[in-house]
């Protein structure tokens, strides 16, 4: 009899573990994104609230590497950038590969891309090693796959040939337009606008996180695991805590990307291709020829925000 009770509670916690919904957070753009300061004080404040805020949560996040950062001018590695990786490692994060320059495989070519990535990954990996870890995942710059089939296979089978294995996104934030409008209102100590940035920020993922679950539900008929894109930026190290409590209130727990990637959903195969650098739920429905309103009602930015961003 007490057998029999335990298979049962087994098998119910089972199917409530399936059916909760997971998602994993990516972070784009590592070390950090700082426009340009290269003021080391808030490098390494981004670094640490990011950290700070995903361990307080428990939170795995995977981030990707953009490894031109890491050198000086005159092409040497820098010890602080190394050492932002390295205190991400350190506190349990992942790393994958976003290229070295971020090129744009629209209009680069296949020799020049590839060499790229492979020059993105030197020093990724050597800390990768170091920590126990494998170079494994790759997030293609501006989710730019290729705009033929061709073009797609081609990367694709490069990609696996190295050990690679696509990290692709379902949930696409255009955080970085709030980022931006976040560092110019600071820029110019607007308090006033500083709070909109981020009031208005966290309303359009609370509608970007329903928007996608939406489309998932639409295309599969359950909410599949989600991948997020984020980027290292001051904004989402300030308020990563609200992020993730947003996912939260509607239903997410945190998984590494690695589980994240084992619901089925990611086997759809994609057959349409262009210049779009989308949330693969976008790819999937075209290629499952969901088109029309299916489409319709991704958030936007507000146009404040994008007037920012075009300053």
């Amino acid at each position: 009899m007490r057998a029999k009770v335990l298979l049962l509670l087994f098998f119910v916690s089972f199917i409530a573990f399936a059916q909760k919904k997971h998602v994993c957070i990516s972070v784009d753009d590592l070390p950090v994104v700082d426009y340009g300061s290269y003021d080391t004080v808030v490098q390494q404040r981004i670094m640490d609230n990011l950290i700070a805020s995903l361990k307080k949560n428990k939170v795995p996040a995977i981030g990707f590497v953009n490894e031109t950062k890491i050198y000086n001018y005159v092409n040497k590695p820098m010890p602080f950038q190394i050492h932002l990786l390295e205190k991400w490692l350190d506190n349990g994060m992942m790393l994958g590969n976003h290229t070295f320059s971020h090129p744009d495989y629209n209009t680069e070519s296949f020799k020049a891309y590839t060499h790229d990535i492979l020059k993105g990954e030197i020093i990724s990996k050597a800390l990768l090693r170091k920590h126990g870890q494998k170079k494994k995942y790759f997030r293609h710059p501006y989710l730019h796959v290729g705009t033929t089939k061709a073009r797609a296979d081609s990367l694709a089978h490069f990609l696996t040939e190295h050990g690679y294995i696509t990290a692709p996104i379902t949930i696409n934030s255009e955080d970085y337009a709030f980022a931006y409008a976040y560092y110019k209102a600071k820029q110019r100590k607007d308090a006033a606008l500083m709070k909109r940035v981020v009031a208005d920020y966290l309303a359009y993922i609370d509608q970007d996180i329903k928007h996608f679950e939406k489309e998932s539900i639409g295309l599969f008929g359950r909410p599949m695991s989600q991948v997020v894109l984020l980027h290292a930026s001051m904004l989402n190290s300030e308020y990563m805590n609200d992020i993730i409590a947003i996912f939260r209130r509607n239903g997410y727990d945190f998984q590494p990307i690695d589980k994240v990637l084992k619901d089925p959903a990611y086997k759809t195969p994609v057959t349409v291709y262009g210049t779009f650098g989308s949330s693969w739920l976008d790819r999937w429905a075209l290629s499952l020829n969901k088109r029309g309103n299916f489409l319709m009602g991704t958030p936007e930015p507000p146009a404040y925000v994008k007037q920012l961003l075009n300053e």
